[in-house]
């Protein structure tokens, strides 16, 4: 009860204030504050904001910014890039222009050569199956060559018996001169029959030849003597025959 008669008791010494009356606003006026937006403070922090949001890139930009040396090896790697594939380019170029064609050639010629090579064995068998036949047809020829060797050897030495007969004939007759050019064709024919002789018996052929010529020597000092001598060599050369030829 008490703390209610204080409340009233300060209620009534408090002095009423009485709250001024609204004035009275003209119609103009209300349209111009409706017609100007209203001011806020909240936009000065938003231009604050705007400034700073555009500052901030100006410094990003400036911090990206790359370097002279930077750029230098940046074009650098574009350009080495470029000579790279320029390199490459003109490799595969001259691979395709050049080595390829030679691959082809190459392997034309590997089988040329692969060809001739079956047509050389092949030659080789050939030539292994006529070797038989080719070394009967060489010792065919030897033995020919032989034979062909001994008659030439046959008609010197007849030639040699000829030309002396012929040369004792001239004696006889008492024709020396003739005798002489006989004789001289015999010692001729003996010097191409001398060989064969020699491969028989050497000794036979040199004293064949100094019996001719002592012979013709003789002829003009002694032509019978001549004769005789003329005999006794042409049995000689007859037994060179048998000598020389026999089977």
């Amino acid at each position: 009860m008490d703390q209610k008669n204080n409340e009233n008791q300060m209620e009534e010494q408090d002095p009423i204030i009485s709250e001024p009356a609204p004035e009275e606003r003209s119609s103009e006026t209300i349209q111009m504050e409706e017609s100007s937006p209203p001011e806020s403070i909240e936009e000065e922090p938003k231009l604050i904001g705007e400034k700073e949001s555009e500052d901030v890139p100006v410094k990003k930009q400036t911090e990206d910014e790359p370097s002279k040396t930077q750029k230098f090896f940046q074009k650098a790697l574009v350009w080495l890039i470029v000579v790279v594939i320029a390199f490459g380019s003109g490799f595969l170029l001259d691979h395709f222009l050049r080595y390829i064609p030679l691959k082809q050639d190459l392997s034309e010629v590997r089988s040329e050569m692969q060809t001739l090579n079956e047509d050389l064995d092949e030659l080789n068998g050939q030539i292994e199956q006529l070797r038989p036949k080719l070394e009967a047809a060489n010792a065919r020829i030897s033995s020919l060559e032989n034979d062909l060797e001994m008659a030439n050897a046959r008609t010197l030495l007849y030639q040699v018996l000829a030309s002396v007969n012929n040369a004792r004939l001239d004696i006889f007759q008492e024709e020396f001169e003739a005798a002489q050019v006989d004789l001289v064709q015999t010692s001729e024919y003996l010097e191409e029959l001398a060989p064969v002789i020699e491969e028989i018996d050497p000794e036979l052929a040199l004293s064949l030849l100094r019996r001719l010529e002592l012979i013709t020597d003789g002829l003009e000092r002694d032509p019978e003597t001549a004769s005789i001598d003329l005999e006794l060599f042409t049995k000689d050369l007859l037994a060179l025959e048998t000598l020389l030829f026999e089977e």
